[in-house]
């Protein structure tokens, strides 16, 4: 069973694979992983490819080894604090209430193509831009970059950054009415720099969540990317069966 990704490592994709089967019960709770030679021979990968992916498996506590006896699936336990939000910006906003944030930069920078056009304007035009990370009880779980036009940025100060909610602080410190946002959800990998940031393996599957938010009169007022570590958040939207356009479907409630 080759692997063609060649631009994940090969331990990580191992990895992800056994994870999948552990996760999804193919490989039960106490059940014995096959030895590290039969892993090696069944996917194709060298012992020492596969000792990295089974290390990774152990330190998440997925698995652990036996001595003389092998190594098993663990009594595994429900996660603690996963992160949810509904998709409402009044959940968006509350984010903060337990989470802390570290900024990395904030600076003002030429708009590049992809957030010239969410902001509505001309690449090369300035807008600010912050880097932080989120972290829930000391653990980092999402990495973010904001966007905003020099008119509204100009204003702002890093320590706004630091702040539980930027949403709030456009709200409630400088009295911008926000009316709607559109987001967009994707699937991402962690690249190098990523990856340290979020400690997870390079190749770790992310969360990508992009919103360009807008003021009541319909102006853009900030576009941001956020990438969310998939074993600490999960994104909920409720649904609920009605007529459509072409026929029964569903709608968001």
């Amino acid at each position: 069973m080759p692997f063609e990704n060649k631009k994940v490592p090969l331990y990580y994709q191992l990895e992800s694979i056994l994870r999948e089967k552990i996760n999804s019960g193919e490989l039960a709770q106490g059940e014995r992983l096959p030895t590290e030679a039969q892993l090696s021979k069944q996917y194709g990968v060298s012992r020492i490819t596969v000792r990295q992916a089974l290390a990774s498996l152990v330190e998440e506590g997925l698995i652990e080894r036996r001595q003389g006896l092998g190594t098993f699936v663990t009594q595994r336990k429900p996660a603690q604090g996963s992160i949810r939000l509904t998709g409402f910006i009044e959940d968006l906003m509350a984010m903060g209430i337990e989470t802390t944030v570290k900024v990395l930069d904030v600076s003002m920078i030429e708009a590049a193509e992809p957030e010239a056009e969410q902001l509505r304007m001309k690449p090369g035009q300035r807008v600010l831009r912050a880097k932080k990370v989120r972290y829930f009880r000391g653990t980092p779980y999402s990495y973010v970059i904001n966007y905003l036009p020099e008119s509204i940025g100009r204003r702002l100060s890093r320590e706004d950054f630091a702040e539980g909610s930027l949403l709030k602080i456009l709200e409630d410190k400088y009295h911008i009415r926000l009316g709607e946002a559109i987001q967009v959800i994707s699937a991402a990998l962690a690249d190098g720099y990523v990856a340290s940031l979020l400690e997870v393996n390079i190749g770790a599957p992310l969360l990508s969540i992009e919103r360009t938010v807008f003021s009541r009169d319909g102006e853009p007022v900030e576009y941001v990317r956020t990438l969310y570590r998939t074993d600490m958040y999960s994104y909920t939207v409720r649904l609920t069966r009605g007529k459509k356009d072409i026929g029964n479907g569903w709608l968001h409630k």
